[in-house]
């Protein structure tokens, strides 16, 4: 007959085994009641798509207590390019910023306060909205719908540009408003070709304003670039903004640097209005040296941009000139190999015209062309060009009078330049060199 302690001894084991079964039960049920990805299968590179909205785009006599987006998989709380959820959601028109809620694979919209009655809205979830693997689609999800029996005809597209970049804004915030109604507004976006289309507009009078909204926080701040348009909508209308900081002071003369001994490039810390170009009647170089004020006659002044194009060019022609002055045999060989080459890039560029061409006509895609600046683009910096060349050393100073900036007062402005003496080397000093080693004697 066994004592206890050996009944204790024997049943040990079995105890063991059963806290480990316990253990091991509790693990496999954690494991099935977590939401973390699941393991193996293909990579998910698809972003979200779009399964249904309610109300359906292009409903009309409805008044929806929200407006809900489902998609075909569960998104992510945290958009790719906005703080939240909100910023990625654009009801319009509309007098505040959106109700957003996130329901895994819906997003549920309602405006703050209630659908206006026989008003046309078009409620948008911008590009950036993604999954919980990171996908982000790249287009916009919109549904159209009318709480009143039809839809207004009225239509605005343009095209916003950043002027002083010379480019397209993508992305830029478009607003439209009626009259002294600062609140209740008609918004949208740029494309990524900076283009945007407000409809179902009513037939009115309406001030439109666009700005690039850096921080995605809709709304415009102090110093983002903007334009603003006071248009007339009746059926279609079209017009371009144009946007740039609307600084309160004018231009000021930034870095001035001596390129050679007649040329000096300066930069403005604002662009100039092309309307008022920068003449050498603006411009007085003098010489700040003890007494001596001479002042230095400019022949010209240019873009910069324009400059370096001309000295592109006459570096250039000046080479080919050289190289068919050089009668010798390395300079013919020389010129043969440079003109060989000019030929075959002429001839690869004619052969890539033509399957460009080929490829066209076989392509039967509809290609909207890039849109086109109807403006000059403002700049800031300029090319100077003295009539005498500059004195090694030398302290001159460069006023600039009544430059006028793209916003705010005319303004004259001075800059102090010191040209220093280029260090010459000396024919004669020789450095230091090892002397050669000595054989074995």
């Amino acid at each position: 007959m066994m004592t206890g302690r050996g009944v204790h001894r024997i049943g040990e084991p079995y105890r063991a085994r059963a806290a480990c079964a316990m253990v091991l039960t509790a693990a496999i049920i954690a494991g099935c009641a977590s939401q973390g990805m699941p393991p193996g299968g293909p990579p998910d590179t698809a972003p979200p798509t779009l399964v249904k909205v309610t109300p359906e785009s292009g409903s009309v006599r409805v008044n929806p207590r929200v407006v809900d987006f489902q998609f075909d998989e569960i998104v992510s709380e945290r958009p790719r390019g906005a703080q939240s959820l909100d910023q990625l959601v654009l009801i319009s028109p509309s007098d505040g910023r959106p109700s957003v809620a996130w329901g895994r694979d819906r997003l549920v919209v309602r405006p703050q306060h209630g659908w206006r009655p026989n008003t046309a809205y078009t409620v948008s979830v911008l590009p950036g909205l993604n999954d919980l693997r990171g996908n982000a689609a790249d287009q916009r999800f919109s549904t159209v719908f009318s709480t009143g029996s039809e839809f207004p005809n009225g239509v605005l597209r343009g095209v916003a540009f950043d002027w002083v970049a010379g480019r397209t804004a993508a992305g830029a915030r478009i607003e439209a408003t009626i009259g002294s109604d600062t609140v209740f507004k008609w918004a949208t976006t740029a494309d990524s070709s900076g283009r945007f289309s407000l409809g179902s507009l009513p037939a009115q009078r309406f001030t439109v304003r666009a700005w690039m909204d850096q921080n995605t926080n809709g709304i415009r701040d102090a110093r983002e670039s903007w334009d603003s348009v006071t248009v007339t909508v009746s059926d279609s209308a079209r017009n371009d903004l144009y946007m740039f900081p609307h600084d309160t002071v004018g231009a000021r003369l930034g870095e001035v640097t001596v390129i050679d001994s007649v040329t000096i490039r300066i930069r403005f810390d604002r662009a100039l209005s092309p309307a008022d170009s920068l003449t050498v009647g603006q411009l007085r170089l003098v010489r700040a040296r003890g007494a001596d004020s001479t002042a230095l006659r400019i022949l010209s002044v240019m873009v910069a941009g324009q400059h370096d194009s001309v000295a592109i060019r006459s570096v250039t022609a000046r080479a080919d000139s050289m190289a068919r002055a050089d009668t010798s045999e390395k300079g013919r060989r020389s010129l043969a190999t440079a003109d060989s080459l000019k030929r075959t890039q002429l001839r690869d560029s004619t052969a890539q015209a033509q399957i460009a061409s080929i490829r066209a006509a076989r392509d039967t895609a509809t290609r909207v062309p890039p849109p086109v600046f109807g403006r000059p683009v403002p700049r800031s910096e300029f090319v100077i060009v003295t009539a005498v060349p500059l004195l090694e050393p030398d302290t001159l100073r460069l006023f600039a009078r009544d430059v006028r900036a793209l916003a705010g007062p005319a303004r004259s402005t001075d800059r102090l330049l010191i040209r220093r003496k280029a260090a010459l080397r000396d024919s004669t000093v020789k450095s230091a060199r090892r002397p050669p080693p000595q054989g074995n004697r």
